[in-house]
């Protein structure tokens, strides 16, 4: 960012977890921040939290629910009515379900979150970015190491897996990245994902032993120690990457690439390039995104 004061940030699930950690670092660097999220009430807090922490006077909350495509769309607006220029868009807002379950427009519910609500917001706020001299998208992704995509179970066609079903939405999430900066490159906007690492927040600590496939569920206790509470210690280390992709100047120009929670450049899985499962992935996007 070359101004930081003059630089426009909209983080989605910044009200707490990685997101709140994400937002409270740039809100350090004196730039004007919305976060945004489901909850009013936690929301507002969040946002003023921030604001009085950093004495920066420009943090704002805009309540919105990624979860359907009218509420994707009523979120886009309601941005819009706050701001006319957006410098970073960064796609944080993630979901971690541990029973199947469909959106209100009957898609499954990580697909719906994960790949679609990035995909949706980012295409509905492009006059926004349009109007920044470089604007950057950043998707943050989850997981663990990128893996395989398989675009015959997109949508946990082939059974829901709990956890792996998560994962996997992110790897499709990774894949819609890579054809999403190409598209917007022509408009000088970039598109790249963030691995932030693992960490201890409020969806991380509601995994179930039902969020685990088969024999993973005897790792239960290793991963309710593993994403103990540790008053935010863990989320603020793993927000660093975020802070890094909103403000390094190492990425002006720099699109369709990913880095790790190490701010170091990596390959995705090779599936991730292939035109062939792209293209089956922005079919079902492009079958999905109208409203019923």
């Amino acid at each position: 960012m070359s101004n930081p004061q003059e630089t426009t940030i909209v983080i989605t699930g910044g009200t707490g977890g990685i997101g709140f950690h994400s937002a409270m670092g740039l809100a350090k660097t004196g730039a004007r921040i919305w976060v945004t999220g489901r909850n009013t009430v936690r929301g507002e807090a969040a946002a003023k939290t921030i604001s009085e922490a950093t004495d920066n006077p420009h943090v704002g909350f805009v309540q919105g629910d990624l979860s359907s495509i009218g509420g994707i769309d009523q979120l886009a607006a309601a941005i819009k009515q706050q701001t006319r220029q957006i410098d970073v868009l960064i796609n944080n807002a993630g979901y971690l379900g541990s029973e199947y379950c469909q959106s209100e427009d009957g898609i499954e519910m990580h697909f719906a979150v994960n790949v679609m609500a990035p995909w949706r917001l980012t295409r509905a706020l492009l006059p926004c970015l349009q109007e920044a001299e470089s604007a950057r998208v950043l998707n943050i992704t989850g997981g663990d190491k990128p893996a395989r995509i398989d675009p015959d179970n997109l949508q946990a066609e082939k059974g829901f897996r709990g956890l792996m079903t998560y994962t996997h939405s992110k790897s499709i999430m990774e894949a819609m990245s890579m054809f999403l900066a190409e598209g917007l490159e022509p408009r000088g906007i970039t598109v790249n994902v963030i691995f932030p690492g693992r960490a201890s927040t409020v969806m991380t600590r509601s995994l179930s032993s039902k969020s685990l496939p088969g024999p993973m569920k005897i790792m239960y206790p290793l991963f309710r120690l593993m994403f103990r509470d540790d008053g935010g210690k863990s989320a603020e280390k793993a927000a660093q990457s975020t802070i890094w992709g909103a403000t390094s100047p190492e990425l002006n120009g720099v699109t369709g690439r990913y880095f790790d929670t190490h701010s170091t450049e990596q390959r995705l899985h090779a599936s991730a390039y292939e035109t062939s499962i792209q293209s089956r992935i922005r079919a079902l996007l492009d079958s999905v995104n109208h409203p019923r």
